[in-house]
């Protein structure tokens, strides 16, 4: 594959080795950096010349391999990213698929309107969110990150470029909304955000003793919350098997900030750069280090959850938004803990009725292999309704697992053991956060029906497959394969 000429010069093509967010799956990769849709065009009609797949890439924080394609290319959507239009009275925004959720709120925040649903870090782009279709901690009230968007340009393997929206095209606005960049690159997609009056949350923290507390807790949560998340002490056992801590977050309304200039403010939201005053946040990869071992998993659980228990931790306050949100991203490489094993993110989506049962299997066996997982982040749901939908009626449970080099085996094999499981109980995957699902796992998550729909719009408006990635290859194509047999 060679990089076609422009007006400006010449793209370059780069050889270069990627890696997923997990920092285990790596591609060696001819790796090409837009500026433009025409530019992309010309990409799809040089890989198509030489034979060549393209995959596409926003900001690499899918954990596994959804953004690889090895000895393929790889089409990098970062530098496609401006702001295109902006309406502060209607909250509608037109974007590159390469802006990320810090550039929206940055641009927005001012005029006190918020990108609608958020992920866990603000370095997602636009193109990325909309092709998994993201969730937040709001996703049980507002929905996904696809239920936002207006409309969106679609830039085709053969080079059309189409519009689509809920009346134009509807297949295709359907099908790419969380389609991993299978049918096409979004060279520009209008999303419409959500009106704010402040730049701060009120939030509620509470302690629940066992799973079943905090799941109750969770759902009567609904009533007044904006956001709700849960995290789990993942050292706790027996009949304090899945004790946690809700945080519950509710967004002031009007004229309830005495101050709403100030905390819109931008500037006024990133947190200071040194923990306390004192230790530079850039330490804390170094010294965060024994948190990703056994023992130092199990003593900063059970320190969250004391934490979480001391008078006055309940008590009501205020926070900045983007820190409420986004604390990890002011720590600097605060995942090279992982390192040199790397990390696996396993996201079990379940069913209401499973759930507690699920999620409890999935943590006790977990502990039984030795296996803690560092971080348990539980979060509630509703259904989607694009295509290949993962979303339930009911919950997710996230879970961080290191992966010493030791342990390595053990961990994979607990993986492998944990999706089947979450398949026999009826649960989904979501594949930003997978490196290990096997296609039959990932085709009983979807009705035959879906996964053969999918696959007839790959065949139409992708006919020679030039859109691929490592886990199409590994999991999605295979998994269509199965569904078209019966298998």
């Amino acid at each position: 594959m060679t990089a076609q000429r422009t007006d400006t010069g010449r793209l370059t093509v780069a050889l270069e080795t990627i890696e997923g967010y997990g920092m285990r799956q790596r591609a060696r990769c001819r790796v090409v950096r837009p500026t433009t849709p025409l530019e992309v065009a010309m990409v799809f009609a040089d890989a198509r010349e030489a034979g060549v797949t393209v995959g596409l890439r926003g900001a690499g924080c899918s954990y596994g391999d959804a953004a690889l394609n090895d000895g393929g290319a790889v089409l990098d959507c970062s530098r496609m990213n401006h702001i295109l239009a902006w309406d502060p009275g209607s909250g509608e925004l037109t974007v590159e698929p390469g802006v990320t959720i810090e550039q929206i709120w940055r641009h927005t925040l001012a005029d006190g309107w918020w990108p609608p649903v958020i992920p866990g870090t603000m370095a997602v782009t636009v193109g990325g969110a909309a092709a998994g279709n993201i969730h937040g901690k709001n996703q049980w009230r507002d929905g996904s990150f696809g239920e936002h968007i207006v409309r969106f340009d679609l830039l085709l393997p053969t080079g059309q470029v189409v519009l689509c929206a809920r009346d134009q095209h509807p297949d295709l606005f359907f099908a790419a909304i969380g389609g991993w960049g299978l049918l096409g690159c979004i060279t520009s997609i209008t999303l419409r955000l959500r009106r704010i009056y402040s730049g701060l949350v009120h939030v509620t923290q509470t302690a629940h003793g066992d799973l079943d507390s905090l799941l109750a807790a969770l759902d009567a949560g609904t009533v007044e919350a904006t956001h709700l998340v849960g995290w789990i002490d993942t050292a706790a056992r027996g009949r304090h098997l899945g004790r946690g801590l809700l945080k519950s977050m509710r967004e002031p309304i009007q004229g309830e900030d005495p101050d709403p200039a100030l905390w819109l403010d931008p500037n006024s939201q990133p947190p200071p750069s040194r923990l306390y005053g004192v230790l530079p946040t850039t330490w804390l990869p170094i010294l965060g280090k024994p948190i990703a071992t056994p023992i130092g998993i199990r003593l900063a659980n059970r320190a969250q959850w004391v934490r979480g228990n001391l008078p006055g931790a309940a008590h009501p306050h205020y926070e900045r938004y983007v820190p409420a949100n986004f604390i990890l991203n002011f720590v600097p490489n605060f995942k090279r803990i992982y390192l040199p094993g790397g990390l696996i993110q396993h996201q079990t989506f379940a069913p209401r009725a499973v759930a507690p049962r699920l999620f409890g299997a999935v943590l006790a066996r977990s502990q039984a292999l030795g296996l803690e997982p560092s971080l348990a982040v539980l979060k509630k749901h509703k259904p989607s309704p694009f295509l290949l939908n993962y979303l339930p009626d009911g919950y997710s449970l996230a879970l961080d697992y290191a992966v010493p080099r030791r342990s390595e085996a053990r961990t994979l094999e607990l993986m492998r053991e944990l999706n089947h499981l979450v398949a026999e109980h009826g649960g989904s995957f979501f594949l930003a956060k997978d490196s290990t699902l096997t296609p039959d796992d990932f085709r009983r998550a979807f009705a035959p029906a879906t996964l053969e729909r999918f696959a007839a719009l790959k065949a139409q408006y992708d006919p020679r497959e030039l859109l691929q990635t490592d886990i199409y290859r590994r999991v999605v194509r295979p998994a269509q394969d199965l569904a078209a047999i019966g298998g």
